[in-house]
């Protein structure tokens, strides 16, 4: 099954992508960056990689870009090739195009999804990228 790796400091948004992933993931939680970093550093490590990580960009000490830039950086120092890195969709409230453009060329993200949005267009999100099918596994 799917592993997937939710790091958002709002409680009630992890909460909620859990309920809509949940049907087709094995889903983990993180309350900032650096608590994000820390349990996808050990998922490499024990060679159980999160496939999936929503993350959020406004996060207090370490960011959701700053966090997927250390991430990156940890799937090199694995050897993780490119079609093996985790797949990211980046969140956040500000649909800033700044943010838009860092998500996508320094971070590497798939995807960005502006909040507030609907369990629909989460799976609708993932279903396009093929990391779901229709039906929950």
């Amino acid at each position: 099954m799917l592993r997937a790796l939710i790091v958002d400091d709002d409680p009630i948004s992890k909460r909620f992508l859990q309920e809509i992933l949940s049907p087709y993931a094995d889903c983990d939680t993180a309350a900032d960056g650096s608590e994000g970093l820390d349990a996808f550093g050990r998922a490499l490590v024990t060679g159980n990689p999160y496939g999936l990580i929503f993350l959020d960009v406004m996060m207090p000490g370490v960011d959701g870009h700053q966090a997927l830039e250390r991430m990156r950086h940890l799937e090199r120092q694995m050897g993780v090739g490119v079609s093996d890195a985790a797949r990211v969709i980046m969140v956040s409230a500000s649909d800033d195009s700044r943010n838009v453009y860092r998500a996508f060329f320094q971070g590497q993200a798939m995807s960005f999804l502006s909040k507030p949005f609907s369990g629909d267009t989460v799976l609708a999100e993932l279903r396009k990228f093929d990391i779901i099918g229709n039906q929950p596994q």
